[in-house]
């Protein structure tokens, strides 16, 4: 008998609205609507922080602690946003993979997108996807990161 494959987890991290849990329930093909994280959720394949984590620094070793149980950190900023939350180098944090992903991408224009993505590399993002739940813009790509990217490099 096969043995079944045992998904990979990400957890998310990004500041409050940046969509974290938008972008799961666009991964998970779920319907989209707002739901603010008041705790860490844990599903089989990812785990969701709430945005206070990152916004208020004294919160950082929640995330920390929480990153325990996942295989690959997945940093989130959201396009249009110019106020950065994310520790720099945060990434060094984790003997993990660290990848990032740009949020709401739908009508920002390319500098908009570009803020968010030097965001994300200056918190040591590795690989940066752009995406947009409500259009499933770069969720298939992100989808086939996570499922793809090197585990055994950490």
């Amino acid at each position: 008998m096969a043995e079944e494959k045992k998904p990979r987890k990400i957890i998310l991290m990004g500041r409050s609205r940046v969509g974290k849990t938008t972008l799961l329930q666009a991964m998970h093909n779920e319907v989209i609507e707002y739901k603010k994280t008041q705790e860490i959720i844990v599903h089989d394949d990812a785990i969701d922080t709430p945005g206070e984590y990152i916004d208020q620094s004294g919160l950082w070793r929640a995330c920390i602690i929480a990153a325990c149980d996942a295989d690959i950190v997945v940093l989130v900023h959201d396009a249009g946003n110019t106020m950065g939350r994310l520790p720099q180098m945060f990434s060094m944090t984790f003997a993990k993979p660290t990848i990032g992903v740009v949020t709401q991408i739908d009508g920002k224009t390319e500098e908009e997108i570009q803020i968010a993505e030097n965001f994300l590399k200056m918190s040591g993002a590795s690989k940066i996807v752009r995406t947009s739940a409500y259009n499933h813009e770069g969720i298939q790509e992100l989808i086939d990161l996570i499922e793809n990217i090197d585990l055994s490099d950490y």
